[in-house]
């Protein structure tokens, strides 16, 4: 277990730039009753950014050039808060297991009457 964590904690310091959100693939319709995607043949695919602000999906277009890198940014993000969830149960269980040694390992102290 605390190879596994040095490992994590080892991933978590070495950071990398991250995007928060994930990526959204979207095909449209322009709405032109003459073009293609009248008949189903929807124009795209176009990649957005999705998260959440205060509550809301908040969609940011991302342009072509800059697909790799957000897409890049967006697979760290992804990567460094599942192992920050993996470092968090990895501490609990260590928590625990300290814990029940110290209950183990504690008694009370009763002087003996006279």
């Amino acid at each position: 277990m605390e190879g596994q964590r040095k490992k994590i904690v080892d991933y978590l310091l070495n950071l990398r730039d991250m995007i928060e959100g994930s990526i959204y693939t979207v095909y449209k319709k322009c709405g032109n009753k003459n073009c293609r995607c009248s008949g189903g043949k929807l124009h795209g695919p176009f990649n957005y950014l999705s998260k959440k602000v205060g509550g809301k999906t908040k969609l940011t277009f991302v342009r072509r050039a800059d697909e790799d890198n957000i897409e890049r940014g967006v697979t760290n993000y992804r990567k460094y808060t599942t192992r920050m969830a993996r470092l968090n149960k990895i501490d609990k269980k260590i928590y625990e297991m300290v814990a029940m040694i110290k209950k183990i390992k504690t008694s009370s102290y009763e002087p003996k009457e006279k």
